[in-house]
């Protein structure tokens, strides 16, 4: 008799274990099932909400890109002076200030060059008899982080028209942390009575035809 109830049990307590099993599965299914739901509800609130925060990215964006477009027309300076081919006066203070810009984020200027009869500029080519164009080359020296400076100062505060026709930088084997920067700005002014052309004209001149 003993021994049949030694034999018994092992399989009381299986049978006890699978009874405890099968009230954890009965009482915690209900509970598991509705943390998945939690979870899949979360997961579907996440992706929502990283929806809604890509089209709000998307949408500041879009507004930035048409205030940057609003920012590109500038007004082009009107000079009460005669066309020179020697005379920077025409341009106003533009000259002034551009370097004063590049001074002041830090760019180290070797020399410049100017060209007051741009062949291939458009508005040279086009409009010559309204406008005055002079092609600056400037000559810097200094960092990525402060020529970049400088190009978003130009962009954001300077007040009248220029276009960068040409920008060429070139790192110093010795100290890569410093460029070797040619960049080509050209400036623009409007003549005196200088035909019936507007006082404004995008940012960069787009016109490619020839005067016949």
């Amino acid at each position: 008799m003993n021994k049949k109830i030694k034999n018994l049990v092992p399989l009381c307590f299986l049978a006890a274990v699978i009874v405890f099993i099968l009230i954890i599965v009965f009482v915690c299914k209900p509970k598991f099932e509705e943390f998945g739901d939690a979870q899949r509800k979360s997961l579907n609130s996440a992706k929502e909400r990283e929806k809604l925060e890509s089209e709000s990215r998307k949408a500041e964006a879009e507004k930035q890109a048409e205030n940057m477009k609003l920012k590109s027309i500038k007004t082009v300076y009107e000079t009460d002076l005669n066309s020179s081919t020697e005379n920077l006066g025409i341009f106003g203070r533009m000259f002034e200030e551009i370097i004063k810009k590049a001074q002041q984020n830090g760019l180290l200027i070797r020399s410049i060059e100017y060209n007051m009869s741009p062949e291939t500029d458009p508005l040279y080519i086009e409009s010559s008899d309204a406008y005055n164009v002079c092609e600056l080359k400037f000559f810097f020296v200094g960092s990525y982080s402060q020529l970049q400076a400088f190009l978003t100062d130009m962009n954001k505060n300077f007040e009248y028209l220029t276009y960068f026709s040409s920008i060429n930088v070139t790192a110093f084997s010795s100290n890569t942390d410093y460029l070797l920067i040619n960049l080509s700005i050209t400036l623009y002014s409007k003549k005196p009575n200088g035909g019936s052309q507007g006082s404004k004209l995008p940012l960069s001149p787009k016109g490619k035809n020839k005067k016949k």
